[in-house]
Order: C-alpha cells, then structure tokens, then sequence
C-alpha cells in the first residue's frame, strides 16, 4: 500500500495548480459556489491516491493511451458503470471518477459516451483535466471516415480471401502477421499552435520529412525507419502557418511537429489523419537546397546551411549522409559528407533531438572537383543533393556506455552527431566519451575551442589531438593511428569502471586509409566486429 505521505507530496510537486483551479473555483454547473457535497473519501486528493495505487483506472490494461476510437464506438460507454467521454480529441474512461466530481455525477453524464468538449468550455475552461484524468486516458477519438480496409492498408489484404471491414480481429491478426504496426498518434495544442506527436521505436533514428500545407489544410508527413514508408496525410480542421518545426527525440522515438495556428483559439479536434506504409512510392532522389548561411571555419574549411527550395521540411538521421551533385565541366560529380549539427554555427552543445535544419562542413582540397564547387557557393545559390543514406544503426549502441571515436581530418562530422546525442541521452546515459582526433597540423583542428569548453563543461566527454606534422610548440600527441594510441586510449576509458575492453563501442571516420588501418589494429587488439562501425562514404 502506498505511504499516503509519499502520496502527498507526489500531488504537491506534480500538480498544485489542480488543488488551485479544480478545488478553490467549483466546477461543471456554471455556478463556481454550487457544487455537491462529495462522500468522505472521495476528495481531490483521495483522487490523487487512487491514481496513484497502482489501479488501473482505464479498464483497458496495456492497451490505455494507445486506442484510437470513432464517435461510435465512444457512444457505446455512457452508463454509469462505464462512462466514456473526449475532450479535445483525447478519450478517457470517467467511470472511477464519477463519486469524486464536484458538480456531481448528474452535470458529468450529461457528456457521457460522446465528444463532451463544448459542454466542458462552457462550464470551466480553465480547469486542467489532463492532469486530473491522466491516470483515465484511454487514446485518441477519431472521426468516422469512409476509408475501406483494402484503402488503409492496400498491400496486406490478400486477393483471394473476403474480408470484412468491420472484421476488427481479422484486420488486426493480418498486421501482426505480416509486422506493419503503424506509428502510434496523438496531438496536444496551445492557444495559438497545435503540436502532431508520434511515437516509433526508441533508437529508430527516424527521418521525417513534411510538405508544406495545401489549399484544404492537408500535408503530408514521411516517416522513415527501419527501412520502411509510412505516409501519414493530415487534413487539419482549421488554418495553419507554415513553416513547421521537427523536433525528432531519437531515443525515445517522439516525433514532434509543431505548427503555428492562423487563429489563436482552441479547436475541439484536429482533423482527420489517414496512415499507411507505403511499399511503391520512389520519392525524388535530388532534392535542391539553398545556401541560406555560411561562415569559414578555418584558412579551408566551410560551414554552409541549407534549406529546401521547395519550402519542404526534412530532418537527417544520425550517422547518415547525403550525396552533393555538381556539374563540373559538363560531368556530374557527386561526394558523399555527412551533415553535422547547426549549433556549429554558434557554440557546440550536446542535445537529444535532430532538428530540421542541414548543414555541412566542407573542406576545399585543391584538387577535390566537389569540394571546391561547394566552397565556392555563395548565399541564395543551389546545390542538389540526396535524400539520407547510409547503414548506420543507432540501436547497436543503446545499450553501450563507453565509447571511442576515431576522427581523421574532416572524418569529425559523423562523430559531431554522436558526441552530441550521446552526452545528453537520459535513460541510459554514456559513461564515457573519448575523441581521438588526428590532424596534419594545429591549424588543421577543427572546433579545438568548442571540445576544449565542452571537455570542461562535461568530464564523461575526453578528446586528444594527435597531429602527424606538428610544430616545435606542440605539446600533445603526434604521430598517426597507431596500436600504442588505441591502446591507450581504451585503458583510459575502462580506467577504475569495472568494464572491459568487449564493453567499448568504436566508430571511426577520416580518409579510406585512416579508416581501414583503425579497423586494422582494432582487429588485431582483440576488439569484436560487433564492437567497430566504420563511416565509408
């Protein structure tokens, strides 16, 4: 049994302004002095130790928070042994609270089994009822469409079979069968915007692209991940602003999108949502950008920002790359260069989310074709380059805790994406964080006042300069990769940890010698396959 002190102070830290709103100001009836006598035991804040027993106050087990259920369906819940009721979209099962109303079990029927938002507003708008149904939601209320099976999900329902749409365990037995669980959904709004939320798999690495709104206030938004489409179209019941903005959390797999609302106001629902996994639609390889910023790094290196000319919004996942095209010399030419976080723009800061935003670093090489065309850009010229590609996996390191990172010259820019996801992940956090970064001279190094903060401002985040053709002035390690170095520098990181060397993830980047040598000597020290990826463009 829960300790009723625990309790209490659980209800004073999380929601103190329901103790203000719900008990000091009366609710449902209108009238802020006429509410009922409640029986003892039956306080906001024996509600508050009731949803925090244990009990399941939803009736739907695991399912709760993951339903997506029509006006039908909500009408058939409107007894009061078991009362069903949505607000603003989001359902939930009020029967547990009915003795706990202040306005009465009587004023709360009156929205049983249907869509209770206009009769909520019109008594107490102000009244935070997710906090106090939370432990009651039930999913998301949908509106009734005309859409078939064989529409929602053409490629899984078998010719030769007859299925009925209102078949509810045969449709759902087929996507269990056949793997396609599509993402879950929910959506929450503010005054003045509404924010679309999906949930994939914690270290999906999604990508997510999203096309600006159409006439009728309908988009689409692409999710990619673990190599398959889902399309998700949005018909919105009210205007929206353009553009958006992406916030992808990559451990957790939340998708955010957040878009502004031509009119501040509260809407009783979002709109219509159809989902499907798409096996047959080719997107466009190209894709053109715009140079939008660019700031030199150093006497050859660039830091350029890109977005798209078709306004379209599309986010890169970490440890991919694109592929930039250029005709030089009447030859298309492509290189491949990995995108690395906008905050290089400013001051390099860890976080947990890929933004919309592209940017590359590029180093001008005086015989590199692509290298000196992108360099040679200027604001509001056009490059084309590709969709994300590549084969990292973020789920091989999940479960990983120390980690070894093997950069060579401009080979940094996928290490940027992991130094940043991994010193800022929450539920497994990384103990320890070593760059290795090798440069020819101590002008070549790129970022040094960046990792040097860093370093200061985060002791699990350790980084060596190692330079192969240092000045007399040089203090630090010089020389290349080497077994001595990666030796070392693994030593260092299971130093006083109680880990092993089998417990260090090694990723390593930098020219195709550098690359293949690291992979070399880290073979020969005993470190497994399972424990190495190298970037190959």
């Amino acid at each position: 049994m829960p300790c009723l002190n625990c309790c209490r102070k659980k209800s004073e830290d999380v929601i103190p302004e329901v103790l203000d709103n719900f008990e000091s100001r009366g609710v449902v009836t209108g009238n802020p002095r006429n509410k009922c006598a409640l029986q003892p035991g039956h306080s906001l804040m024996d509600w508050i130790r009731l949803g925090s027993s244990g009990k399941d106050l939803t009736g739907v087990g695991s399912k709760a928070g993951q339903l997506t259920i029509t006006l039908k369906e909500l009408a058939q819940h409107s007894t009061e042994t078991d009362v069903w009721l949505a607000l603003r979209g989001r359902v939930y099962n009020v029967t547990h609270y009915l003795p706990f109303h202040p306005g009465g079990i009587d004023e709360i029927m009156k929205g049983a089994g249907k869509d209770a938002t206009h009769l909520f507003d019109q008594v107490h708008p102000w009244v935070n009822y997710e906090q106090i149904l939370n432990k009651c939601f039930l999913g998301r209320l949908i509106p009734e469409a005309d859409i078939t099976v064989e529409e929602l999900f053409p490629n899984n329902i078998p010719k030769n079979e007859n299925y009925n749409n209102k078949d509810e365990n045969k449709i759902e037995n087929k996507i269990i069968e056949d793997n396609i669980i599509l993402p879950r959904f929910d959506w929450i709004q503010k005054m003045d915007s509404i924010t679309i939320i999906f949930y994939t798999k914690s270290y999906s690495n999604c990508q997510v692209e999203v096309n600006p709104p159409n006439q009728d206030n309908s988009l689409n938004i692409y999710l990619t991940f673990n190599s398959k489409l889902f399309i998700n179209e949005i018909k919105f019941n009210k205007g929206i602003k353009w553009p958006c903005q992406i916030k992808v959390n990559q451990e957790t797999g939340k998708i955010e999108i957040i878009f502004k609302k031509l009119e501040s106001g509260i809407w009783e629902n979002f709109g219509i949502l159809t989902q499907k996994r798409d096996e047959t639609t080719s997107l466009d390889i190209k894709l053109k950008y715009t140079v939008i910023n660019k700031i030199q790094v150093n006497q050859n290196t660039c830091l350029i920002e890109l977005e798209r000319v078709d306004n379209s919004k599309l986010t890169i996942p970490i440890g991919k790359h694109v592929r930039v095209f250029g005709k030089i010399k009447g030859e298309e030419m492509s290189r491949s260069y990995t995108p690395v976080p906008a905050s290089l723009f400013k001051q390099f800061k860890p976080s947990l989310y890929t933004t919309d935003n592209v940017c590359l670093m590029v180093k001008n090489y005086p015989n590199g074709n692509i290298s000196k065309y992108v360099c040679g850009k200027s604001k509001y010229d056009i490059i084309e380059i590709s969709r994300p590609l590549g084969a990292f996996n973020l789920q091989d390191i999940e479960n990983k805790e120390l980690f070894l990172l093997l950069a060579g010259g401009t080979g940094l820019t996928p290490m940027l994406g992991l130094i940043s996801f991994l010193l800022e992940r929450r539920v497994k956090k990384s103990y320890h964080v070593t760059l290795l970064f090798f440069n020819r001279t101590d002008e070549d190094i790129l970022f040094k006042t960046h990792f040097d903060t860093l370093h200061k401002d985060d002791n699990r985040f350790n980084v060596e300069y190692i330079l192969s053709q240092p000045s007399s002035k040089w203090t630090g390690l010089s020389g290349h990769v080497s077994s001595p170095i990666l030796e070392d520098a693994i030593k260092n990181l299971i130093k006083d940890t109680g880990y092993l060397q089998k417990d260090v993830y090694v990723a390593a980047c930098g020219p195709t010698v550098f690359t293949n040598l690291s992979h070399t000597l880290l073979k020969g020290m005993g470190v497994g396959d399972d424990q190495i990826y190298l970037f190959l463009g």
